[in-house]
């Protein structure tokens, strides 16, 4: 067997170029994610991004060797099935807020590019990192420019542990226009007291004060903390 030419071949050469170009582009967007902290990383968007072309190529391959029985569609179809599951991993449920769904949209893209790379199409491939790129990087300085005027505030509320707690509680943040991005209940099953604590956005930072003494006159409201204050509600046990 000539070893050389073993490793000049076409189809070696085409193979070496595919997942040359998938670690590459792959890199790109697991950069901006590994940057960030993300769970899925440089490492994560490189394997699944070579996983993926190498499978289209594969597909490929197959159909040239065996036209009248393969369907070259059958293998992506799998590995696009399959993704989900390793998307499913980075997103993580915080009482009401749900995080990872860019990590894990992120995951399907770059499994989608390692595909249209082993499909040979590196136009396509190098235009969707590019704009993948620009977008992941880009929007939040955007994001961030939106809700400048906007303040997020934790409030922590002890109250007691009747079934419409939250709804009460909840029901006040809305009727302020205030948006809730997340809530956690810690119970606590030797008092008769629960702790809730609602992560609140505040079109009107001004309106602080006024919804802190709103949320401590609620019933069965015991105490309600912010970052740097803690108000009582004298009413209560």
């Amino acid at each position: 067997m000539d070893i050389i030419g073993f490793f000049t071949s076409p189809i070696m050469l085409d193979i070496l170029v595919k997942l040359l170009v998938a670690t590459v582009l792959s890199l790109i967007i697991g950069l901006e994610r590994e940057l960030i902290h993300k769970p899925a990383g440089i490492k994560t968007h490189m394997l699944i991004c070579m996983s993926s072309t190498l499978v289209m190529a594969l597909g490929i391959h197959l159909f040239d060797r065996f036209p009248n029985s393969i369907d070259p569609s059958r293998l992506p179809a799998q590995i696009l099935a399959g993704i989900g599951f390793v998307g499913a991993g980075t997103i993580i449920r915080d009482g009401f807020s749900v995080k990872g769904i860019t990590t894990a949209a992120s995951l399907l893209l770059i499994t989608c590019i390692g595909l249209t790379i082993g499909a040979g199409f590196y136009e396509a491939a190098l235009i969707a990192t590019l704009f993948a790129f620009l977008t992941l990087s880009l929007t939040t300085p955007l994001q961030q420019l939106l809700h400048k005027n906007k303040k997020v505030i934790l409030f922590t509320i002890t109250a007691k542990s009747t079934p419409d707690a939250i709804g009460n509680v909840n029901a006040l943040f809305e009727s302020k226009n205030a948006s809730v991005l997340n809530i956690r209940q810690i119970r606590d099953d030797v008092s008769q007291y629960t702790l809730l604590k609602f992560l609140v956005k505040l079109n009107n930072p001004k309106e602080k004060e006024s919804l802190i003494q709103k949320v401590c006159e609620l019933d069965n409201v015991k105490e309600v903390y912010t970052s740097k204050k803690t108000y009582h509600n004298d009413e209560q046990d």
